[in-house]
C-alpha cells in the first residue's frame, strides 16, 4: 500500500522566491530581424507566485497559453506605463493587428513584460519593490517604449518613472479568438507614471508591427470615449485592453485628478499591496474555460487584513495552489470534492485515471484469454478460507476489501504463513490509515505523532481496540474493528509477532517524522528520497524476509547484501544478513508508485520527487510546473484536440519528461538486486508472492516511461496485461525473467528509435545501460521460457493437426459409407 505522510498546512510554503538565478551576464535585447512569433519564443517572462515573488521564467508563448491544464496561463510579471505630457494629457496606443495577444485594442502608453536574462537587469527583488524603486521594470519600460513607440532611451530618465502599486488580473482573449481562445494574460502588473516637463518633447516613431495608432487624450476625453458619451470616439476606440479597463476604473482617474501629488507624494503609493481583480465576463472562458477566481481571494484577504503578513501569504499561496490543481485535473474544486466522497483517502478519485479502452484491450487476444482464464479462477490457492474463526474471517474479508492487488497472492501462501502475512498487511494498512487522515487530526498534529509512535505498543496489543473517526470507506471499518486483528495477532507464533511488532514500531516512528514536514515541493534530495522509501517500503521488505525465515520457509540468504549499498542497512562485513536485497526490492516498488502518483501527491500537497532531481529540469521553483501542458510536451508529445492544438506545441517544453525519465532510470538500477532476491527463493508460493508485485511494478514503470499522460492523471497498466503478468509469474522464474527482459527491451527500443525525449546525452546513456543490464541478466532464463513456449506451441499445433486429420478421416468414412 502507498503510505502517504500528511503535512501541516500552517508552515506550508508552496513555491519560494529566488528560484532561478539569472545569468551572470545578461544580453542586450534587440528586435532586429525578429517577428512577433520570434519574440514569443525568444523572450523569457519572469514567472512569479501570487505574492509577486520570482519563482522562475518561461517563454512568452507558454506564459500566455490558456489551455486545459493551465486555463489561466502562467502568472508572470508585467508593467504598464501611463505617460503624460506637461499639460496632463495621457498618451494612448492602439496595439497592432499583428500582435498575438489582444490585437487592435486601445490601451495605455506601453504595456509589456520585464524579461529574464537582460542587460540592464529587469528582475526586481521584493526588497527593491518595497523600496519604491524597482529599477528592473523601469529599465524594461524604457526598452519597450523604444521598441513599440520609437522613443529613444536618451529622451527618458529611469528615475523619473513613479512606481505606484501592483494589479493582479487575468483575461482570456475571447474577443479576438472566440470562446475557445488559446491566448490570454495572467499578470501581476506594476503600474508606472511618467510626466514630461514643460517644453519637453518626445520623438515618437511607432513600429507598425507593434502599434497601429496613438493619440494624446485629456482626462475628460478619455472618460467620454470609454463610457460612450462621445459616440464618435467610442466608435473609433471600440476595443480596450482588459488591464487598462481595470486601471482606469480603479486607479487612473484618482491619480490623474491629483497628478502632481501622485507623481511627487506618497498619498497614492502602495508598495506592499497587490490588488486582485477578475476581469469582466467578456474576458472569461478560453480553451481552458477559466472562471472568476481573484475577486473571491481579494475578499478573503480583506477579511484577514488584521491577521498579519504570514496569514496573508499563506492565504494567497494556498489559493494559487488550489486554482492550479483545479486546472491540472481539469475540473473545479467543488467537483473534485464531490468525487472524493466514498473514495480512498488522499486524492484518489480526484484525478483522472488513464486506462485502456475496451477496443484497445480486445485488439490484444493473448491478454483477453489471460483475463478470462484469471477471472475463472483456480490459478492460485486460497489457504485462508474456511478457517471457522470469526476474527480470521474478518481479517480475510478486510484483506479482500482494502487490497485488491495483494489479497490473492497473500492467500496462496502456505497455510499458517498466509495468516502471518495477512495480519502484517492489515496492521500496516491500519497504521497507514491513521497517518493518511488529513482531517481527524487537523490542528492536533502532536496527537497524530504520538498515535503513530505508540501504535504497536498501544493498539496492536489491545484485543478490544477500536479507533473511531479515522479513515474512510473500508479503511474506516478496519480501524474501527481493529481488535479482531489484534486478537489474531496474539495467536501467531512468537517469531512472527516479534517481527510484526518491530516493523510496526519502526514505521510508526518514521511516519511521525513527516506529520508536520513541508513536502509540497518534494523531498530535499536523493538521500531523503531513498530514506523515505526505506521507512515505508524497505522496512516491509525486511519484515517479510524475517517472517519467511522465522517460519522456516526460506533461508537467510534472502536477508543478505546486494550490489546496492544503503546507508540505512548495517555493514555487511559485520552483519551479513543486513537486509540490503530486501530493501532494494521494497525501494523499487515504492519508487515506481511515487513516479506513477506524481499528480495525486501534488494535489494532496505532499510530494516525494527529490528536489535535487526535478530542479535540474524545471524552469520554475514549483514542482506543479510539470503538470502544465507547456512543460510536458502537449501538442508535441501529447496530442491536443480543438483550436488549442495548433498553439499548444509552439515553444512547448519537455522538462517534465526529462525529469520523469531520470527517476525511471534511478528505479531501473534497482532491478538487478530485485532479480537476485527472487533467485535466492526456494518456496514457489513465496516466490510468486514476491515476484507478482515486482513484475507489475516493472510493467508500470515501462508504461510511465516518457509518458506525458502521467502528468495529467494516473497511468494504469491494462487489466489484460495484469492477468498475463500474474499467469506468467505462476509459470515460474523463467517466465518472470522473460517479462523483465521483454519490458526492458521495449524501453530500449524506444530509446534507440529516437522518439524518447531523453534518447541522447548522459541520461539516454544511463537509461540504455540500465535496460541493457536487465536484458543481459534475464537472457538465459528468458531463452528457456521462449523454448518452452515454442515446444508448447508445437505440441498444440501437432494436437490440432492430428485432430484435424482424424476429423477429415471420419468425414471421409461417413461419405464412403453413405455411398
Amino acid at each position: 500500500a502507498r503510505v502517504r505522510p500528511s503535512h501541516a498546512r500552517a508552515p506550508r510554503d508552496r513555491a519560494r522566491c529566488g528560484a532561478m538565478a539569472e545569468p551572470a551576464k545578461g544580453v542586450v535585447w534587440s528586435p532586429e530581424g525578429m517577428s512577433q512569433d520570434d519574440f514569443m519564443l525568444k523572450d523569457e517572462c519572469i514567472v512569479v507566485n501570487y505574492m509577486d515573488e520570482v519563482i522562475g521564467h518561461d517563454n512568452k508563448y507558454n506564459c500566455h497559453k490558456f489551455l486545459p491544464g493551465q486555463p489561466r496561463g502562467i502568472l508572470h510579471r508585467a508593467f504598464s506605463v501611463m505617460l503624460f505630457d506637461a499639460d496632463g494629457r495621457l498618451l494612448l496606443q492602439q496595439r497592432a493587428a499583428s500582435k498575438i495577444t489582444f490585437p487592435n485594442v486601445w490601451t495605455n502608453t506601453c504595456c509589456s513584460h520585464p524579461l529574464h536574462g537582460m542587460r540592464p537587469r529587469e528582475v526586481d527583488t521584493p526588497e527593491e519593490i518595497a523600496s519604491g524603486s524597482p529599477r528592473g521594470v523601469k529599465h524594461a519600460a524604457v526598452r519597450k517604449l523604444g521598441h513599440e513607440l520609437g522613443i529613444p532611451a536618451r529622451e527618458l530618465e529611469v528615475d523619473r518613472f513613479r512606481f505606484m502599486t501592483r494589479v493582479h488580473y487575468w483575461a482570456a482573449d475571447v474577443v479576438t479568438y472566440g470562446p475557445n481562445a488559446p491566448w490570454g494574460e495572467h499578470e501581476i502588473d506594476h503600474l508606472l507614471l511618467y510626466q514630461l516637463k514643460p517644453n519637453e518633447t518626445l520623438t515618437i516613431k511607432p513600429d507598425p508591427e507593434e502599434v497601429q495608432a496613438f493619440k494624446w487624450m485629456a482626462q475628460s476625453d478619455l472618460k467620454a470615449a470609454m463610457s460612450g458619451v462621445d459616440a464618435k470616439a467610442a466608435a473609433e476606440m471600440r476595443l480596450w485592453s482588459p488591464w487598462f479597463k481595470i486601471i482606469a476604473e480603479r486607479f487612473l482617474h484618482t491619480w490623474w485628478a491629483d497628478l502632481r501629488t501622485a507623481l511627487e507624494g506618497q498619498k497614492y503609493v502602495d508598495l506592499s499591496g497587490i490588488h486582485r481583480f477578475d476581469t469582466s465576463a467578456e474576458f472569461h472562458g478560453g480553451a481552458g474555460n477559466a472562471r472568476p477566481h481573484l475577486d473571491a481571494l481579494a475578499a478573503q484577504e480583506l477579511a484577514q487584513r488584521e491577521g498579519g503578513e504570514n496569514k496573508r501569504r499563506k492565504l494567497a499561496l494556498d489559493a494559487q495552489h488550489d486554482d492550479g490543481v483545479a486546472g491540472f485535473v481539469g475540473r473545479g474544486k467543488a467537483i473534485m470534492a464531490t468525487n472524493a466522497d466514498g473514495a480512498k483517502q488522499g486524492s484518489y478519485g480526484k484525478v483522472p485515471t488513464h486506462s485502456s479502452g475496451k477496443l484497445d484491450q480486445l485488439c490484444r487476444p493473448l491478454e483477453v484469454v489471460a483475463a478470462l482464464r484469471f477471472k475463472l479462477g483456480g490459478l492460485l490457492e486460497d489457504n485462508l478460507k474456511d478457517s471457522g474463526d470469526a476474527d480470521v474471517m474478518f481479517c480475510d474479508d478486510m484483506l479482500g476489501k482494502v487490497s485488491r492487488s495483494f489479497a490473492a497472492v497473500i492467500r496462496q501462501l502456505p497455510s499458517g504463513l498466509c495468516l502471518d502475512i495477512c495480519v502484517f498487511y492489515l496492521v500496516l494498512r491500519a497504521l497507514d490509515t491513521v497517518e493518511d487522515d488529513m482531517e481527524a487530526y487537523k490542528g492536533k498534529e502532536h496527537e497524530k505523532e504520538e498515535e503513530l509512535k505508540s501504535f504497536g505498543a498501544k493498539r496492536l496489543t489491545d484485543k478490544n481496540c477500536s479507533i473511531t473517526g479515522v479513515g474512510a470507506g473500508d479503511e474506516l471499518a478496519l480501524v474501527e474493528s481493529f481488535g479482531a486483528v489484534s486478537r489474531v495477532f496474539a495467536s501467531l507464533p512468537e517469531g512472527s509477532r516479534d517481527v510484526i511488532m518491530d516493523i510496526t514500531n519502526q514505521m510508526g516512528a518514521g511516519m511521525a517524522e513527516y506529520v508536520t514536514a513541508d513536502l509540497c515541493q518534494g523531498c530535499v534530495d536523493q538521500a531523503a528520497y531513498d530514506r523515505y522509501c526505506h521507512m515505508v517500503a524497505g522496512l516491509v521488505g525486511e519484515g517479510l524476509s524475517r517472517i519467511f525465515v522465522a517460519r522456516g520457509a526460506e533461508s537467510d540468504a534472502i536477508c543478505g547484501q546486494g550490489e546496492r549499498v544503503w546507508p540505512f542497512c548495517p555493514d555487511p562485513k559485520t552483519q551479513p544478513a543486513n537486509m540490503g536485497l530486501a530493501n532494494s526490492m521494497g525501494l523499487f516498488l515504492q519508487k515506481c508508485n511515487i513516479i506513477r502518483d506524481y499528480l495525486e501527491d501534488y494535489v494532496d500537497g505532499r510530494s516525494w520527487w527529490p528536489q535535487t532531481t526535478w530542479k535540474k529540469y524545471a524552469k520554475t521553483n514549483d514542482l506543479g510546473e510539470f503538470a502544465r501542458p507547456s512543460a510536458h510536451g502537449a501538442g508535441l508529445c501529447l496530442p491536443m484536440k480543438g483550436p488549442a492544438a495548433k498553439v499548444a506545441g509552439k515553444g512547448v517544453g519537455v522538462q517534465a519528461l526529462q525529469c520523469l525519465n531520470e527517476l525511471v532510470a534511478d528505479s531501473l538500477e534497482l532491478v538487478p538486486d530485485c532479480l537476485e532476491y527472487l533467485n535466492r527463493m526456494r518456496t514457489p508460493s513465496i516466490y510468486r508472492f514476491c515476484a507478482i508485485p515486482q513484475v507489475m511494478a516493472m510493467a508500470t514503470l515501462a508504461a510511465c516511461f516518457d509518458n506525458p499522460r502521467l502528468f495529467t492523471g494516473v497511468v494504469k497498466i491494462r487489466k489484460g496485461l495484469t492477468a498475463r503478468l500474474i499467469i506468467g509469474t505462476i509459470d515460474g522464474p523463467d517466465a518472470v525473467a522473460w517479462w523483465f527482459g521483454r519490458l526492458a527491451q521495449d524501453m530500449l527500443a524506444r530509446l534507440d528509435s529516437g522518439a524518447c525525449v531523453s534518447a541522447e546525452g548522459a541520461l539516454g546513456d544511463r537509461l540504455r545501460a540500465a535496460c541493457a543490464r536487465i536484458e543481459r541478466l534475464t537472457r538465459a532464463q528468458a531463452g528457456e521460457c521462449e523454448a518452452k513456449r515454442t515446444q508448447k506451441g508445437l505440441a498444440v499445433c501437432g494436437t490440432l493437426t492430428l485432430a484435424a486429420a482424424v476429423a477429415v478421416a471420419l468425414a471421409q468414412g461417413r461419405t464412403l459409407g453413405a455411398r
